[in-house]
């Protein structure tokens, strides 16, 4: 019921779209959210996209990423060239408290763009990324973990717009499916509002499903800030998330 309120609201305040100056390019990002859609870095871009992010696992733990950091190289027309790893940080509380801390996995991949939306087909792209073993040893894989992503938009109105995706992946050695879906919708000019669904479930655990709202800033044509924050749907999923951070893309 609570969502339903917040899409009836979301949808009856009009706005202006934001358009980029840069070749009228608008500043597409993969954060904060966790729908990725299809858009690709255009040809001869270079956008790094960064932030911080807080989660209460439950309460006993809570996890900090700071920087998380993704590279994106528009290598070709429709493909593009990604770099991304984090630093974490584990707060364990039993009793006494302790800190787990180091660099995450990187992960190296790319996005390709698969066909344009017309009509009622959505644009869609197809992700894939390998997480290499090279980390600190407390958070490093027994080996390469590779995750698949297919990412789709549809426009639904000149203002709004549905991203929704399917994923799947390994994660210690464990096959784990996911999905995402959010609708977004610029409510005054260049600033965005977002709600969103998404989860994921590794083997012999049972399914996480979270929520989130965020707003999206567009700075300047190529800088972008956000600030998101959500909490889990059931009590399998982690309890309660905040992030923010930024998308710079470089000028050409």
């Amino acid at each position: 019921m609570r969502m339903l309120v917040l899409l009836s609201l979301l949808f009856g305040i009009p706005i202006l779209p934001a358009q980029a100056q840069e070749e009228r390019e608008e500043l597409n990002a993969d954060r904060p959210d966790n729908s990725q859609g299809p858009g690709v870095v255009s040809r001869g871009y270079v956008q790094l996209e960064a932030g911080y992010n807080y989660q209460k696992l439950n309460t006993r733990i809570r996890t900090y990423a700071y920087p998380t950091a993704l590279l994106r190289i528009g290598l070709l027309e429709g493909v593009e060239l990604r770099l991304q790893g984090a630093v974490k940080d584990s707060v364990i509380e039993n009793g006494t408290r302790r800190h787990i801390k180091g660099w995450g996995p990187l992960s190296v991949g790319t996005k390709v763009r698969l066909w344009e939306e017309s009509g009622w087909r959505p644009e869609a792209a197809i992700g894939a990324m390998l997480a290499l073993p090279l980390a600190s040893e407390v958070f490093k894989p027994d080996n390469v973990e590779p995750q698949f992503n297919l990412g789709f938009s549809n426009a639904l109105s000149e203002n709004v717009d549905l991203t929704y995706n399917l994923g799947y992946g390994w994660t210690d050695g464990n096959p784990e499916p996911s999905y995402g879906a959010n609708i977004t919708r610029q409510f005054i000019n260049k600033v965005s509002l977002y709600l969103e669904v998404f989860g994921s479930k590794g083997k012999g655990e049972p399914a996480e499903h979270q929520a989130d709202m965020g707003i999206l800033y567009l700075l300047l044509p190529n800088l972008q800030f956000d600030v998101a924050a959500g909490r889990r749907l059931n009590k399998a999923a982690p309890n309660h998330f905040i992030t923010t951070g930024l998308a710079f893309r470089l000028p050409r």
